[in-house]
């Protein structure tokens, strides 16, 4: 009950010329009901024949109404009101970029020999995997209806030998099946995405060091870091797959949060919410 006193809400504040034309439709056959009334010495079906008539296309019309606002215009029309936006990773290196990624050579004296000298070679430089096409997908499932949305366009880094990895997603990327759902999302009372326009994760591959990137497999991970959402950082752990194939490297991992450790109270999505996120890089 309280869900639907907030989307009626919503559609007062959103479709105002909706109800408009929904309220001239109408106000029309009530003018036309009075004027049937005052007839005088006539039945009370013949005196209103005009009038049921009149009430059958009034129906139709605040139908097509509905239909053309609700439907039609977020479909058709503001579909691309809200501007798309990419992230470029060039500012996710600094993060996951190693101070010292070089060969070095280390010379030591020897006790026995002090002329001796020898080189040992320290890892090879390490690699930054990244992409701006990363997806990140919510899924929340309540009583009343199912609701997901996909973002397409997260930025994400990845470094082979640290483990460092990071996702960052803009709030407005985020797409629904319907435009209004999408207005909504970007609210105050929902995710309030022009106070935090982005979300993002920053942590670590705690068993990088187990995975052979030279060599086409697949391995079970596991990330540790700092999830911020709305403002709100908490730390995390999710585990996931992490393939190597064809030069490729696919990561994906599926875990859930609770929206309410994150500061969003809207109760038009579960508490509990599926996060499913898959990052493909060259």
């Amino acid at each position: 009950m309280k869900k639907s006193k907030l989307m009626f809400f919503k559609l007062v504040k959103d479709l105002p010329l909706m109800f408009v034309i929904a309220i001239l439709i109408w106000l029309a056959v009530l003018i036309l009901f009075f004027k049937n009334h005052k007839t005088k010495n006539v039945s009370f079906l013949k005196k209103h024949t005009t009038t049921f008539f009149a009430i059958f296309i009034a129906l139709i019309f605040t139908i097509a109404d509905i239909w053309i606002f609700v439907q039609y215009i977020p479909t058709h029309f503001r579909k691309h009101q809200t501007v798309e936006q990419t992230l470029s990773t060039a500012d996710l290196l600094n993060d996951v970029q190693p101070a010292d990624t070089a060969t070095k050579k280390i010379i030591a004296s020897n006790k026995k020999d002090s002329a001796a000298h020898k080189t040992a070679e320290a890892k090879p430089a390490a690699t930054i995997y990244s992409t701006n096409k990363a997806s990140i997908r919510f899924f929340s499932s309540t009583a009343e209806e199912d609701i997901e949305a996909t973002n397409n366009q997260t930025a994400s880094a990845l470094n082979n030998q640290t483990g460092d990895l990071r996702f960052v997603a803009l709030i407005k990327s985020f797409r629904f099946e319907n435009e209004l759902m999408q207005d909504h999302f970007n609210e105050k009372d929902y995710m309030n995405s022009d106070a935090f326009p982005k979300s993002e994760f920053k942590g670590k591959i705690t068993n990088i060091n187990s995975i052979n990137f030279s060599k086409d497999s697949s391995y079970n991970v596991t990330a540790t870091g700092n999830l911020t959402i709305h403002g709100v950082t908490k730390k995390i752990t999710a585990s996931g797959t992490l393939t190597i194939a064809h030069q490729k490297i696919n990561l994906k991992s599926v875990f859930k949060i609770n929206r309410i450790d994150y500061g969003i109270t809207s109760d038009e999505v579960g508490d509990i919410l599926e996060i499913t996120v898959i990052a493909t890089y060259n």
